[in-house]
């Protein structure tokens, strides 16, 4: 299986606390925001990793070194997540999972994820009330809407912005992402040629809402998932390895390094 972390935005609205540094590098407790998403894929055997790159790009290299593929997305400033994806078509072959790198979620999202037959998108059925917030709509557990401008009275959720798709539907899917740039243009986010899709094949809804995850678009979302869900995340993690034994940061950092997350 592979994965695709779409990385090019700046995330102007996290400076105080990024100071230069690209969204996906975020520290939360011991590590950043991509090593431990990295970290997570590794724990359910998913190596084959493509980051999109834009912004300050270098220093995501640096970081994480020749773990991934990387796809450049050089006009990252005029461009959105939906063009970002478009730039992997000619990368992905096999069933992958598609994910934001601005995303800190509990092992057990990845699990429930992958155990979700087909094609799927994981989702908070607790929220999605608020303007910033991507909303879903579903019929029969199947996928119908996603959009920031869908009405909270119609949706059901907000998706966490990890998703699964099947080999089957690779072409179906580059497809939809073409036909979304043809319509809307470059500076749309991925979800567009999600809902494209979803007029084409089933994408199913895993509900995650009994487990900790955030999207970390804001300073107050970072404190959250620095005070809120890393500990929680954490606590599984160390649970996993070393049972109730507390380890130094530096020893917590390389557990999850070595993917034992799950």
């Amino acid at each position: 299986m592979q994965a695709i972390i779409l990385a090019a935005g700046r995330g102007s609205r996290l400076t105080p606390v990024l100071k230069g540094r690209p969204k996906c590098l975020a520290p939360v407790g011991e590590i950043n925001l991509i090593e431990y998403q990295l970290a997570a894929l590794r724990s359910f055997g998913i190596t084959d990793v493509c980051v999109v790159l834009g912004y300050c790009g270098n220093q995501v290299r640096q970081a994480i070194g020749d773990r991934c593929h990387y796809v450049v997305n050089r006009r990252y400033a005029k461009t959105n997540s939906l063009y970002s994806l478009w730039l992997t078509r000619n990368w992905v072959q096999d069933d992958f999972i598609l994910m934001n790198s601005d995303v800190l979620a509990h092992p057990q999202v990845y699990q429930r994820l992958l155990e979700t037959p087909g094609n799927a998108l994981a989702y908070d059925s607790s929220s999605g009330t608020e303007a910033e917030q991507m909303k879903v709509a579903f019929r029969e557990n199947k996928l119908r809407r996603i959009s920031k401008k869908l009405s909270v009275e119609k949706a059901h959720g907000e998706s966490t912005g990890l998703l699964k798709f099947t080999a089957s539907s690779i072409k179906s899917f580059f497809n939809a992402a073409e036909t979304a740039l043809a319509i809307g243009g470059e500076n749309q986010w991925a979800p567009a040629a999600i809902e494209q899709l979803a007029r084409e094949m089933p994408i199913f809804g895993a509900d995650i809402a009994d487990l900790p995850w955030v999207e970390i678009d804001f300073p107050e979302d970072w404190h959250h998932a620095c005070e809120r869900i890393w500990p929680k995340i954490r606590k599984a993690v160390v649970s996993s390895k070393l049972k109730h034994t507390v380890p130094s940061p530096a020893a917590l950092r390389e557990i999850l390094l070595e993917s034992e997350v799950a």
